[in-house]
């Protein structure tokens, strides 16, 4: 066994001993002709001994030889051998640990010597470490990468995936080998990776673009599905790759933020319900859609929460987005399939209802009303909320988008200011109440122009003592000096005005231009007490006191010489806040005056709470009085009422001396009308104070100081 083992071990040297000897042997035994040849006479030559000395000789040679081979030869083999040996070694080893980052097959190439046929063996032997090394690159490569590379053949059958399917997956490589790589996509996308790899395999296929990637839901070992952006190459025709290439690059994260930020810029964050831009949308997509042709309606409620400001002044925003997100989840509850519910700013919210006629939709509308019936509960805290709802509808069908939405939703915005204005709760938008046209617009545009240029202007009415006819005090009234169409009433433009933000702006001029000539009437040493119109948005507003304080202070005039005249419709609208509001006005020395008295519907015992010091009789009851004895009654029944409640009164609208002599015979306070003078520009009044003159005068005597303006 030994034997044998030195045999294998040594057996090409042994091979070439035998035949060294064999050659030393036949170069003996020739060598005693050549002896001959040479001049050596034939019986030495041929002599036993000599012949015997020359074949051990040329064995001894043969021998010799040998080892000479068995050195040189031996060495490089043993070095080739070596060398093979031990990239062999490396290469099994970085495979079974699927590292191919450590080492270099470069560090192995054996130095070539010379050019005999070991050292083209040298030479291949390197050209080998070359391919190999190149391999090494590939491999390390395909590891390190974070995508998912994989050969696949024509049948979709995986031949070899790279390691990161482990990162990537969760899948040993092991797992996947073998088996057809459809098998670990989502149902919906495998037409889409046929189709791409149709594509790739074609014979017409061109070069891979950006378009030859598809995004697919592949499985996760462990965490349901990946989304992967993957993109198919054919490399069949390449003798080093020979198979499809499938790259897999994991996007998963980022659709997800994708699909987080497209979801945060349609939907509100407070409440998770779409915001205004998603509901425009789907609100043009509704009324584009329409049933086999068919146009089919369209209802959009527009909600809006009363007095929601008052929650977050008193008890904090944080209240208030509770309270926002309750309401949300109540409407939720009560939306159709097919209903879409958006929050679209502040405590406004919108509801897209496909399907419903005008009364199905108010009845709808009605039923979110009824959701408020019960109070929200807020730690502990009983919020009793209510709402005011607009309700708009429209015919849907294949042209019914474009800005249609944007009307609907105008339309839904003007029924529900409406409501909120009557106190009903829900209204049905009725083209007869839509003040909201263009001309509304530009006219809303101009006056905001006008008043920045100081194109509005205030006329003055003397309010008269019917006692002793000296002045009482002036009504302010605003008029807009229009660039084009002249000097305006203010009926031209207050009742579009009242019912936006630009009604505050206008009552700022207005509260300032009237202190500022109460100031320049003090400076000529007259002090007139003057009463300005206030709109029911200022008793809404908790600020409004320190404004007025404010104006009073710039202007240098004591606010006993205000009077701020508000309506009993203004004042019912919000009884709690206005009763704070009043308060406060009075408690800084304004004076306060109930306008157009007998018109609204203020109680008795509310009206002894306000801090109020003048009822104003309306100009409607005073005109009639002297024809009517109900209105006579009424006039006289407001003026007792206002005595025993310690109030001054005021008649308006007086424009004839039996009318002013009848109020004087009531014992009424003080008149305003045309029968004393109509309202006229400052300067026309200043003469008038200058005079000194009392009012009591006939029709015939009015003096007019000023256009022959409708008095507000």
């Amino acid at each position: 066994m030994p034997g044998r083992r030195w045999l294998r071990r040594h057996g090409a040297f042994v091979d070439l001993a035998g035949g060294m000897i064999a050659l030393g042997l036949v170069v003996g035994a020739t060598f005693p002709f050549f002896a001959v040849m040479m001049g050596v006479p034939s019986p030495f030559a041929f002599n036993r001994r000599f012949w015997g000395a020359c074949l051990g000789a040329g064995v001894l040679l043969g021998l010799a030889n040998w080892a000479l081979a068995r050195t040189v030869i031996g060495r490089r083999l043993r070095l080739l051998a070596r060398q093979m040996t031990r990239v062999g070694s490396e290469l099994r080893s970085a495979s079974a640990r699927a590292d191919w980052s450590s080492g270099s097959p470069h560090d192995h190439r054996i130095a070539v010597e010379s050019g005999d046929d070991l050292g083209r063996t040298a030479s291949a032997f390197n050209d080998l470490l070359a391919a190999v090394e190149t391999e090494h690159r590939f491999r390390s490569l395909v590891q390190a990468a974070s995508d998912v590379i994989c050969l696949i053949d024509v049948d979709g059958v995986v031949t070899f995936v790279s390691e990161s399917i482990a990162t990537v997956l969760g899948w040993d490589p092991e797992q996947v080998l073998g088996r057809n790589i459809a098998n670990g996509v989502h149902d919906d996308d495998r037409a889409a990776l046929a189709s791409l790899m149709e594509m790739r395999t074609a014979p017409s296929a061109a070069t891979p673009s950006d378009t030859d990637v598809v995004t697919l839901r592949v499985r996760h070992a462990t965490y349901g599905w990946r989304r992967l952006e993957v993109s198919v190459s054919d490399r069949r025709n390449d003798p080093q790759v020979g198979a499809l290439v499938v790259t897999g690059r994991d996007i998963t994260d980022r659709y997800e933020l994708q699909q987080r930020l497209v979801h945060q810029a349609a939907h509100d964050g407070l409440t998770g319900l779409p915001n205004r831009a998603e509901l425009l949308t789907q609100g043009r997509r509704l009324l584009q859609t329409g049933d086999a042709g068919e146009r089919s309606p369209l209802a959009v409620v527009m909600m809006d929460l009363d007095r929601f400001k008052e929650i977050n002044d008193t008890l904090g925003h944080a209240y208030g987005d509770r309270l926002l997100t309750q309401v949300a989840i109540r409407l939720q509850a009560l939306m159709r399939h097919g209903d879409i519910l958006a929050r679209i700013g502040g405590d406004e919210f919108a509801v897209l209802m496909p399907g419903l006629e005008r009364a199905v939709a108010a009845a709808a509308a009605r039923r979110l009303l009824a959701a408020f019936d019960e109070s929200f509960v807020i730690d502990g805290l009983d919020l009793n909320v209510e709402a005011s709802l607009g309700v708009a509808v429209a015919d849907r069908g294949p042209d019914g988008g474009g800005d249609g939405i944007n009307a609907l939703l105008r339309e839904a915005d003007i029924a529900m200011y409406t409501a909120k204005d009557l106190k009903t709760g829900v209204e049905i938008y009725d083209p007869e109440i839509d003040t909201h046209n263009r001309s509304r617009l530009v006219l809303l545009s101009e006056l905001r122009r006008g008043m920045a240029n100081g194109e509005l202007e205030l006329h003055y009415q003397p309010k008269i003592s019917l006692d002793t006819g000296k002045l009482a005090g002036v009504e302010a009234l605003v008029r807009w000096r229009h660039p084009s169409r002249g000097l305006l009433a203010p009926d031209a433009f207050l009742p579009v005005v009242e019912h936006t933000g630009l009604i505050d702006t206008l009552t700022a001029v207005v509260l300032d231009l009237a202190l500022a000539q109460t100031r320049a009437w003090l400076n000529e040493g007259h002090a007139v007490q003057m009463a300005v119109n206030l709109s029911a948005r200022c008793l809404h507003q908790l600020d409004f006191p320190d404004r007025v304080e404010a104006a009073l202070r710039a202007n240098d005039v004591p606010a006993r010489l205000l009077r701020l005249e508000l309506t009993e419709s203004a004042l019912m609208a919000d009884p709690g806040k206005a009763l704070t509001i009043l308060q406060r006005l009075h408690d800084g020395g304004v004076t306060l005056s109930i306008d157009d008295f007998g018109t609204g519907y203020s109680s008795m015992s509310y009206l002894k709470r306000l801090p109020v010091d003048e009822l104003k009789v309306d100009r409607s009851f005073v005109n009639g009085m002297t024809t009517s004895a109900e209105d006579a009654a009424l006039v006289r029944s407001v003026v007792d009422l206002g005595h025993n409640l310690g109030l001054d009164v005021v008649a308006e609208g007086i424009e004839d001396s039996m009318t002013n002599r009848a109020l004087a015979e009531l014992r009424c306070d003080v008149g305003q009308g045309y029968h004393f003078a109509r309202p006229g520009p400052a300067v026309d009044l200043s003469v008038w104070l200058a005079g000194g003159e009392t009012a009591h005068r006939s029709p015939d005597e009015v003096e007019d100081l000023g256009p022959a303006a409708v008095e507000r």
